[in-house]
């Protein structure tokens, strides 16, 4: 008979994090059952939306991830692309019919004067259309400057994805634009989903992965700080290999 587990449980630590993670994003406890002596299965239902994930015990007495799957109104879906994405999903289940209702890209209102930007943050939007139209491939590439809260945000938008560039003054300096030291840029794929991490803030990496291989302009404004600092990038790693396959 399954093993129904209790919050006071002893559960492995991989697995009761999971269950807190999910119960502080939903507001709902996750079940647990112990299937077998080397398989867990956790379930978290709503009216519309069921989750489940299981775990293996592997020969040295870890825990991994096993499988997942998750169903909206009754039908088994794609898994979510990463924790913050099921949590999207399971808030608003509409969203997986809606086009674009995924994306993590903020909406950007280009200025409407460019002669009136920054000459820094000017330079690297000509930098960023030379550099498509160089590229017959990349003549769809559309760039933009808008103005934001603390600064300024460059939005290259192709076939590849949308890159988002920001520069604030630099130390509090009207007259110096720099990209931002812990935001400088982020990386959305071509589904809208934020892919920085992927390029382990790299930003020369996230250009050529934009432009092509060899074809990423030089940025003006780069301080050698434009690693974006995420806190939560480690645990979207743990999130993200539970959550989907």
């Amino acid at each position: 008979m399954p093993e129904h587990l209790t919050e006071a449980a002893n559960l492995p630590k991989r697995i009761a994090t999971m269950r807190h993670d999910l119960w502080e994003a939903t507001g709902q406890t996750a079940e647990i059952r112990r299937t077998s002596p080397l398989h867990y299965l956790l379930v978290l239902t709503s009216e519309r939306v069921e989750l489940t994930i299981t775990w293996r015990r592997n020969h040295r007495g870890a825990w991994k991830w096993n499988n997942s799957t998750l169903t909206v109104d009754g039908t088994v879906r794609e898994l979510a692309r990463d924790f913050d994405d099921f949590v999207h999903i399971w808030k608003d289940p509409d969203v997986l019919s809606r086009p674009d209702g995924r994306s993590e890209i903020p909406a950007l209102t280009p200025v409407e004067d460019e002669t009136q930007l920054p000459g820094t943050v000017r330079q690297a939007l000509d930098r960023m259309r030379k550099s498509a139209e160089r590229k017959a491939a990349d003549a769809n590439v559309r760039a933009i400057a808008a103005a934001t809260d603390t600064g300024y945000t460059i939005e290259v938008t192709g076939p590849k994805g949308t890159l988002h560039l920001h520069y604030t003054p630099f130390r509090d300096s009207a007259d110096t634009w720099v990209l931002d030291q812990r935001g400088g840029f982020r990386m959305f794929d071509v589904n809208g989903m934020d892919s920085t991490k992927k390029f382990a803030g790299n930003l020369m990496a996230a250009l050529a992965d934009m432009f092509g291989l060899g074809a990423a302009p030089a940025v003006p404004g780069q301080t050698g700080h434009t690693q974006q600092a995420t806190v939560s990038n480690s645990v979207r790693v743990r999130r993200h290999s539970v959550i989907r396959v």
